[in-house]
């Protein structure tokens, strides 16, 4: 078959022009419809997250005013959680270090700021002092630990409000703490957290930016 021959099968460039920009057509139109639909996706989650995002940034602001913005060994930040080993504070015997009553007052005044801020401060609950104990079921060693946990986390918060009284004598109804046991085997010694519950003005803040989406 010789390249005449060939040439006559060969189809007109004006139709394949033509199939080829009804492709192009298509395929934008079915990425712009994906485009839309991930779009009207990602935008509540947005809707619902930036609230929070703010509110744990607000947090993360004056833990690095406090402390600086390098990481400290014993302290983390996990979105509205502040998570304190007590390495930062006592020794392995127990003893309070020596930094101790600088870093316990450097936590009093991030809670006090916090708290000063109106803004911030309608948007928290409660700020839960956590403190962990292993537990070994219904038995009495179970009870003493929790027992010790309480009067570890009691004296934690005692710290506090002495360190900034007008943390003690304005908020302290925001503030309680808690012993939560712990299995022995994921127990590796006291840590102590710093949770900051939000309130119900920022989960209606959360609604607001919602109630678009619900139409």
């Amino acid at each position: 078959m010789n390249v005449k021959k060939l040439w006559r099968y060969t189809p007109a460039t004006g139709p394949v022009l033509s199939l080829l920009l009804i492709g192009i057509v298509l395929s934008s139109a079915l990425l712009y419809y994906r485009a839309v639909k991930i779009q009207r996706f990602l935008e509540p989650a947005l809707a619902l997250s930036q609230p929070r995002n703010e509110f744990a940034k607000n947090i993360n602001t004056q833990v690095q005013k406090e402390f600086g913005p390098q990481p400290i060994l014993g302290l983390k930040v996990k979105s509205s959680s502040m998570l304190v080993d007590s390495s930062l504070l006592f020794t392995r015997a127990g003893n309070a270090k020596v930094t101790a009553h600088e870093d316990i007052q450097k936590l009093s005044r991030i809670l006090l700021a916090l708290m000063n801020d109106e803004h911030t401060r309608s948007e928290i609950s409660l700020v839960m002092i956590i403190g962990r104990y292993p537990s070994y079921g219904v038995t009495a060693a179970t009870a003493l630990e929790r027992l010790k946990a309480q009067q570890f986390i009691g004296l934690i918060e005692d710290a506090l409000f002495q360190a900034e009284p007008e943390l003690g004598s304005i908020y302290a109804p925001y503030f309680t703490v808690s012993a939560i046991p712990t299995p022995p085997a994921t127990f590796h010694g006291a840590t102590i957290e710093f949770r900051i519950v939000p309130s119900e003005f920022l989960h209606i803040e959360v609604l607001d930016k919602l109630e678009k989406y619900s139409h």
